[in-house]
């Protein structure tokens, strides 16, 4: 295949990667607009637990890679975007943070064979060193590695465990746009109004766009610390 050709074809991959996800997740939001009210009712009936709870159970998602998407616009919907948002992160460092350590432990061996077979994973190990932090803040703006399978990933490379926690302010504005969609489609269920389809593509296409753009500056940092290395 001609390198342009490759390349399209590359984008056309990493734009279905991030566009697929966010799709399907708006559209299984608007199939649970209508339990939004319950479920955001028996939140609040836990009181003071609540943001407890909601932290314990996305950290219950993250160790289990389930899509942890779903329970970011759950956090939305029930907390609004600004503290749902916070506990989402709070969630997805602690979780994150956990399966760094048992990829980096116990399950280091199986970890390991996997990470050998992608290419990303394997060139973050090479190059990782005092840019770590960099490189790593970048991975977690663009979509190049899935979440919740690279925590446990990531354990097996050289990333220090201080670097991939501060690391994970970079899912911050992801996790917003998550958290709005999932605020919207609750307000949609009171009779608020829903959030209008031109502001929902908009949303989707600005959402593939920053994360075509972070994922080629992922790979250009990568490639610029191999070029260093040698």
């Amino acid at each position: 295949m001609p390198l342009d050709l490759k390349s399209a074809a590359t984008g056309l991959m990493r734009a279905a990667g991030i566009a697929v996800p966010l799709v399907a997740g708006i559209a299984l939001g608007q199939l649970a607009t209508p339990y939004l009210p319950g479920f955001s009712e028996w939140v609040q009936t836990l009181g003071v637990w609540a943001p407890l709870a909601f932290v314990a159970a996305y950290i219950g998602v993250v160790l289990f890679m389930l899509p942890a998407f779903l329970l970011t616009m759950a956090g939305g919907a029930v907390f609004g975007v600004v503290k749902g948002s916070a506990l989402v992160l709070a969630g997805a460092t602690i979780g994150g943070t956990l399966a760094f350590l048992l990829g980096r432990t116990v399950l280091r061996a199986s970890v390991a064979r996997r990470v050998a077979t992608h290419p990303t994973l394997s060139a973050i190990d090479r190059v990782i060193g005092d840019d770590g932090l960099r490189l790593m803040f970048l991975l977690r703006l663009s979509p190049a590695i899935p979440f919740v399978l690279s925590n446990y990933a990531l354990g097996v490379t050289r990333v220090r465990t201080r670097d991939f926690v501060l690391a994970m302010l970079g899912m911050l504005p992801i996790i917003a746009s998550y958290a709005a969609f999932g605020a919207a489609g609750a307000k949609a269920a009171n009779g608020k109004g829903a959030l209008p389809m031109p502001v929902l593509v908009l949303g989707v296409v600005a959402t593939v766009v920053l994360g075509l753009l972070f994922a080629r500056m992922t790979q250009k940092a990568i490639r610029d610390a191999e070029s260093k290395a040698r």
